[in-house]
């Protein structure tokens, strides 16, 4: 039954995969990656650290900045 469900998941992880990748959203698991390969000496930031920082890139600086 697991390996059915894991079958079936599949292509929609992909699929949110690539729709993420197109809408800018960061990779937790690659810059997981990323850290093992090249910084195996450093402390990965935690999940919620990350995404905190991927936006403060994206946007400029602390929190999301708005005009209204």
């Amino acid at each position: 039954m697991d390996g059915l469900l894991t079958r079936c998941l599949r292509p929609l992880k992909a699929v949110a995969n690539y729709l993420n990748a197109i809408a800018g959203v960061p990779d937790y698991q690659k810059y997981l990656e990323h850290m093992r390969r090249h910084h195996p000496d450093q402390q990965p930031m935690s999940e919620s650290e990350f995404h905190r920082w991927a936006t403060d890139e994206k946007y400029g600086g602390k929190g999301v900045r708005r005009c209204c």
